[in-house]
């Protein structure tokens, strides 16, 4: 009880966290990149993304099932429900899209002229990812230039940049368990070349614990019922 309370309120503070960004970009839930789209692999569909403009630049995030397409988190929200479990190689049965367009809005920039991060956290039991950088040293990104897709990026000319990975890969997420009722939640950002300065960011959330989760549009009646939910865990912990 105290556990699915717990993680319904850091969904809660982290949608706040999102909905408070939205007065620097534009937050787009549920729904498709802007051209030239996703074009990272065969058979991949450009939908059910959620994606941050700013600026010239769009940030997107998907969580999909591989080998089979992106998962439908419903209209408004960023919360992805997923399965547990492995393939035959034992790699886990969902995974993440990113993509990074400098020109989605009629822009002259180039992938070089930023950086940018993406981490992988379980919220459920606080084990953190290293924070990486997913544009120039993940190395079967595609790109996206003068010349269309490419295989691989070069920062210098293009100003696209995509790929899809899952965190049973090396360097995303330390003892990740494909097994674990968790919830995830992935982060992609663009930095000034400095470093200094965050330009934008988007944040998704893999839901496996099985539980439903409230809709965005469900969570000012959460609020009003916040000290019901308190006083629901002090007696939990009592009887405990």
């Amino acid at each position: 009880m105290i556990r699915n309370i717990a993680k319904v309120l850091v969904i809660l503070l982290a949608t706040i966290a999102l909905m408070g960004n939205a007065t620097a970009a534009t937050i787009l839930l549920d729904t498709s990149l802007s051209p030239p789209g996703f074009y990272n692999g065969g058979g991949n569909v450009n939908s059910n993304f959620t994606v941050s403009q700013d600026g010239v630049t769009e940030l997107g995030l998907s969580i999909i099932l591989r080998h089979v397409g992106p998962i439908n988190p419903g209209a408004g929200s960023n919360v992805y429900t997923i399965p547990t479990g492995t393939d035959s190689k034992g790699i886990s049965l969902w995974g993440f899209s990113f993509s990074v367009n400098t020109r989605y809005n009629g822009g002259l920039a180039v992938l070089g002229e930023f950086n940018y991060t993406l981490n992988v956290t379980d919220l459920t039991t606080g084990n953190i990812g290293p924070t990486l950088e997913p544009v120039r040293l993940i190395p079967d990104d595609s790109g996206y230039g003068l010349s269309g897709k490419t295989a691989g990026v070069t920062p210098s000319t293009e100003w696209g940049a995509q790929n899809s990975e899952t965190p049973s890969f090396p360097g995303f997420l330390s003892e990740f368990d494909p097994n674990a009722h968790d919830l995830y939640k992935i982060t992609l950002s663009q930095q000034s070349l400095d470093g200094l300065t965050t330009l934008g960011t988007v944040s998704v959330f893999a839901n496996a614990t099985g539980e439903p989760v409230p809709e965005p549009a469900t969570f000012g009646l959460i609020g009003l019922g916040l000290v019901t939910l308190a006083l629901a865990v002090r007696r939990q912990a009592r009887r405990s």
